[in-house]
This record gives C-alpha cells, structure tokens and sequence, in this order.
C-alpha cells in the first residue's frame, strides 16, 4: 500500500491457486493515486474509509429501487468485487465516450433527430459550453421514447436547459476551466473527472492535505506568477446566515465545501493581483456527475429488458437510468446490457471510477514558430496532472485497456517557453480553427470506465420496463447526513450561469455519517420520498426510521426519533440531473454503548405500517464507529 506520487499504488487481491481465484481486498483510490506517499499510516486510513464509501455505493446499486419503482430492484447482473471471486485472466473491457455535452448538440445543435428548434452552430455550442450561458435555451420535459418538442411553441411541456450548477451543462463527467491571458487568449484548460465522493473523503481524512492536493493541482506547469496557495479555509463550508465556519461533527474539523473558489465554473482567474485569483477544476461538480450514481447507472443497466435492448435510446428509456441522449448514459447503458446478455456479470474495474483518455492530436496544428524545439509536438502540450496513462491490471498482468488519468492540463511546456517559443494555447489550431474555447479541446479526447465481466452465478432474467406501483406504499431513503450540515448545504444559494438558482445540497456527497459507541441524541437529516408525496403529515402519523444491521434486521443498539417533518425540500438529490421535490425528516440518533461496529441500511416505516422483511433496507446509510477507534 505504498508508493510514491509518481508511481501507480498497487491494487490489492489476494490469489488461491487451488481454484485460480482473486479476491479483491479493498477498493483502490481513484485511477491508484496516492495523495499520501510519506504516510503511509495517513493513507491506510484514507484507503479503509474510501473502500467502505464504495463498498456502500456498490450494495446501493445492487439494491436499485424496490421501494417505488417495479422491476428496478436486485441488479444482480452487477458484482461486488470485494465478495466476488474474480476467475484468473478475467480482463477488463473499456467503454469509452465523447467528452464533450452531447446533450448541447442533440437539444440545441443543427441536423439533429428529432430536430430542435434552435439549429445553432457547433461554433456556437462551443462557446456555450465554455460559458453556460443557457438561460434563454428551453428543452422539453418528455424525453421517451425521443425528445418531445410538440409544446415548444405554445412553451408547454419544457424545462431551462439543465443541469443548472457553475459547470452543470458539463455531464460527460469530465469538466474543464480556462485560464486567458489580458489578449482574451487560452493559455492553459485544466480538464478533471474525479469524482466528489474521493474528496469528500479525503478532506475528512485530512483536510490540510486536501488543501495542499489543490495547490499541487493548479500550480503544476503554470508560470510562477500564476501560482496560487490554496488553504483550508478557502475550502470550507461557511454558514449562509453568519458566515462561521461549519463544523463537520464526525471530525471536529471545518466541513467541505464542493463548490469552492478553486473548484467552481469554467473561467480561471489568474491575472492582476494574486488576492484577486479564482477558479480551477479539482473535481466534478456538475450533480449527476457523481461516481455513486454511475455505479448505480451501471447496475441497473445489468437488467436484461424484454424491450428496447438493441437501441441505446429505447433501453435507457425502459431501465431508467441514467440521462437521455448523453453521449455517456445510453452507451454505457447498452455496453453493459448487451456484456450481460452475452452470458457475463459485470462490475466496475478496480480502481472504480470514470477517467479522461489521451486526447485524438491528429487535426492539432502548432504555429510555425522558429523557436520550437526540434520535433515538437501538439501532445506535448498535454500534461498530465493526477493519474496514469497506463496501469498494469494485476488479474491479467498486461496493461488496462486505457488511460486512468484523473486531472490533465493542456498548456505549453516549460522547455518551450525557455526555446523562446511566443505562442500559446490560443494560437493552435483544431481541424484549421484556433483554439477559443476550451469545448474544442473537450471535443477531442473521450472518457472511459473499465468493466470487468466474469462468468455468472446465475442467468440474468429478463424483466419488462421499469414502472411505478399504484398506489406507492413504501417510502425510499435519500441521503442523509448531520443536521448542521444540512442546514448549511440547504441554506447555501448558488447562482449560475443558467440564471436558475440551486441550493449548495444538491452538490453535497451520498457519504453516511458515522456515530461513535455511547453517542447520544446526534441530530441527523434523512431526506426521503414519502408515499403521500409533500401532503404535509400530521406529527402523530410521521414515520418511524429503523436502522438496520447487514442481515437487514433492525438494530436494537441504535435508537431513532423523530423530532421534525418537513414535506417539501427541493434539491437534486446528488446524482440526479434536475432538482425535485423531497421530504426531510429530523433525527435523532443514539448509540448503545456495545453497539457492533459496522455500516448500517435504514428502513423508513410509515404510519399505519409495520417493520418487517417485505422492506428492503438502504444499505449504508450510517456507520458505527468504536468510541475506543482513533
């Protein structure tokens, strides 16, 4: 578990030779970074918490929807490598997409099926997808079987074009932020896929170090004179009505703030005073850019239908999962559908995660510049900055299928610079149009995941599309997290360049908070999705909450109560494209004193209505810690 910033760390499997079978030991950090190669006590603890948040993630996806939704629940096709034997030359495959929003071509662009009512250049979606200046932009609310624009005309049946965050319309799940110099030119675009769960957990594990991870970030290849020291308070999350620091009750420290000054929008700043510098991109931001939701896209997408399987758009349609006409969505979808059609089960590579791949240099020009160095190259322009362009698979000890890189900077080298060289990014050409936008350099590189299919345990059934029960009875578990933090999140308005507002929530993490043995009346904020919707319910008929223990019983050690209701919070639920209506409940949560360590599953039971075995519990929704743990 050691290594070096340079150096891949090295997943861990365990081997048995006997049945010529791997075990995976704990999920890897995103793409085998280390961002702790002189603690390796630092990074244990980074790794036991990251494997925990994913093993989570992973039991979610498994799970599905069984509470609210038919024919949407125990996506079996998908695998837990952490309980999966995984058979000895069982190769990973690479799923790879276009990085740049198809959802700005297919909405907005021009030759489109069914043809929108814009028609707009590709030049000007570039430019669209540097600014996000969406606002004026409407698109229809019925996306299935196609995109429905019956009701344009008369504005019936539209939405403003979403997601709406400082870098929302990015859901490729690679975002990028420019820097420009005083000419209005591209001098560097930080391009990023890491996912918020991975910094979430790092600034809880150690948030000077997630501070200096920033700094090490932007700083890297960047002119002196643009370099920028990035400290923990510019990451940590304020109170919208006094401005205090807000303190994260698991750690006693500051709380995260995803949307901070370094990390939010496409526009850098890098010019004039120092104390004026903003903007970079660490990780992604836009709320269905999370890797919990592409875990839970990738097991839903296991489901074989009795419809749709040959046609991305159709398939997507009938699982519902994911975004329609992403570039990202349906294609994963259909890949991994038609992988377990073909008598396989699938779960993400270790490292799970989505990562930028080299981009395609063919149609780059440099200028003709005499001071280039000899044999020159526009590849040598990008840099990459976290990850790896190669990793060895220890299952088959041969190279991944493609790059894992996390973070990568195109700008042009220090060695250049010193030769002499006077042009920049802006200068260079892509198909014989200079560099204006960032969105040009998006266009030509693509995103991957790597699935790793094995034989099954048993045949995937087929199953007809998902649906809804009428009525719904059963209420489903959101996310929750301390109640302090919530209020912060909720409370934390952030304008963007669509001009629709959202709240700071829809960007926070589905983490659970984790309770010590002997902690008691611990305020927690559980958002759900009630039975009855937001009719408001009277207090002698809210809910009961019940955690409950891996084998789904309830957990008589923890004692639940419910002190407050609300029947109307709206947010995106992290992971979800568009914000909507949910319920919150305010909890409070005590721990006996010889409570077993462990994660939790939640079952919310309404009134009127009985805990038992016919409720399928959240898996990890809270985690008990020894009082004793460090």
């Amino acid at each position: 578990m050691t290594s070096n910033a340079a150096t891949p760390v090295q997943p861990q499997y365990t081997y048995n030779a006997t049945t010529k079978m791997f075990q995976l030991v704990h999920f890897t950090t995103p793409g085998c970074n280390n961002d702790f190669p002189n603690n390796p006590t630092a990074y244990a603890k980074l790794v036991q918490a990251w494997s925990q948040n994913v093993n989570g993630f992973t039991n979610q996806a498994i799970t599905g929807n069984p509470w609210n939704a038919l024919n949407s629940a125990q996506q079996t096709g998908y695998y837990n490598p952490l309980n999966t034997p995984i058979p000895a030359g069982s190769g990973a495959v690479d799923v790879a997409w276009i990085a740049f929003p198809n959802r700005l071509v297919q909405y907005l662009g021009q030759n489109q099926s069914p043809a929108n009512p814009y028609g707009l250049s590709m030049d000007m979606l570039y430019q669209l997808a540097d600014t996000g200046q969406l606002g004026k932009y409407q698109i229809p609310t019925v996306r299935c079987p196609q995109a429905d624009w019956s009701g344009f005309s008369k504005q019936q049946g539209i939405e403003p074009y979403g997601p709406y965050g400082p870098r929302g319309w990015l859901d490729e799940y690679c975002e990028f932020s420019v820097v420009r110099n005083s000419a209005g030119k591209i001098t560097r675009v930080d391009f990023t896929c890491e996912n918020p769960e991975y910094f979430q957990t790092l600034w809880r594990v150690d948030p000077q170090t997630c501070a200096d991870v920033f700094t090490a970030a932007l700083n890297m290849g960047a002119p002196q004179n643009q370099w920028v020291k990035v400290t923990m308070a510019d990451l940590t999350l304020l109170d919208p009505k006094t401005g205090a620091k807000v303190i994260d009750p698991q750690t006693g420290l500051p709380a995260y703030n995803p949307l901070n000054k370094w990390n939010s929008g496409t526009a850098t700043v890098r010019s004039g005073a120092q104390a004026s510098f903003s903007g970079g991109a660490m990780h992604l931001t836009a709320t269905p850019n999370t890797l919990q939701t592409e875990l839970g896209l990738g097991a839903g997408a296991t489901v074989q239908r009795l419809a749709g399987d040959t046609d991305p758009q159709a398939l997507i349609c009938c699982g519902q999962y994911g975004q329609n006409y992403r570039n990202s969505d349906p294609h994963i979808g259909q890949s991994i559908n038609l992988a377990v059609g073909a008598g396989f089960n699938i779960s993400l590579a270790d490292p799970p995660g989505l990562y930028i791949q080299m981009p395609s240099f063919a149609q780059y020009t440099l200028p003709a510049d005499p001071k280039l160095p000899k044999g020159a190259k526009a590849s040598d322009c990008w840099q990459i900055v976290r990850g790896f362009e190669k990793i060895i698979d220890p299952i088959t000890n041969t190279p991944f299928p493609g790059s894992f890189i996390l973070h990568a900077a195109l700008q042009i080298p220090q060695a250049w610079i010193d030769a002499g060289v006077s042009f920049t990014i802006g200068d260079i050409m892509i198909a014989g149009e200079a560099i204006k936008w960032g969105s040009q350099v998006q266009a030509t590189l693509e995103v991957a995941l790597f699935g790793r299919p094995i034989p099954p345990v048993a045949a995937t059934p087929k199953q007809i599309c998902v649906g809804a029960p009428n009525p719904v009875v059963q209420a489903q578990p959101l996310q929750i997290m301390f109640q302090n933090l919530w209020n912060a999140y909720y409370g934390t308005t952030i304008n963007t360049p669509a001009g629709v507002p959202m709240v700071l929530a829809s960007n926070s993490s589905i983490i659970p908070p984790t309770l010590r043995t002997g902690a008691a009346n611990v305020p927690l904020a559980l958002t759900y999705a009630a039975p009855s919707g937001t009719t408001p319910i009277p207090q002698a008929q809210w809910p009961r909450v019940i955690f409950t223990l891996p084998n789904g019983q309830a957990d008589n050690s923890i004692t639940t109560t419910v002190i407050g209701f609300t029947p109307s919070v709206t947010y995106a639920v992290p992971g979800n494209t568009y914000p909507s209506a949910s319920q919150l409940l305010n909890l409070h949560v005590s721990v006996a004193a010889n409570a077993p360590a462990g994660v939790r599953g939640v079952v919310i039971v309404p009134f009127g209505q009985t805990f038992s075995p016919s409720i399928t519990p959240a898996p990890a929704f809270l985690v008990v810690a020894s009082s004793t743990t460090a």
